[in-house]
């Protein structure tokens, strides 16, 4: 970059790249709560505070997990619409695994190692057969 150019000109430059990325782990996250039940058929949301945790953690594994993902794998010389997609499917990818672990805490509240893996045993045996 140029030496006399404005501090707020290289600011603005910056955000240029890294907005798109941030739109995209937003959508993620949003799918990600359609996915989850959390806005319904018709569109409508309940903002409580469970669901702006789930989006918050939704966007931070997005943004974290699609940065460290695209720098393991070298892909930053892809196209920030490429690298967006990788993010957004970080945020699905990571509302399903929250989805899956807040099930598992539930699934223990008030039961007995043995009574969970029974359920578990039952689950197994009803999907894929005996």
């Amino acid at each position: 970059m140029p030496q006399n150019t404005p501090f707020l000109e290289l600011i603005i430059l910056k955000l240029m790249v890294l907005l798109p990325k941030v739109f995209a782990a937003v959508i993620g996250a949003i799918f990600g709560l359609m996915l989850s039940g959390d806005i319904g058929r018709d569109g409508k949301i309940q903002v409580n505070m469970s669901v702006i945790i789930k989006f918050t953690i939704a966007v931070t594994i997005s943004l974290f997990g699609g940065a460290a993902h695209i720098e393991f794998m070298g892909y930053q010389d892809y196209s920030v619409m490429t690298q967006g997609a990788i993010m957004l499917v970080w945020a699905v990818f990571g509302m399903l695994a929250i989805g899956i672990v807040y099930q598992a805490v539930a699934l223990w509240q008030g039961k007995t190692i043995a009574e969970v893996i029974k359920e578990v045993k039952d689950a197994a045996f009803a999907i894929f057969g005996k």
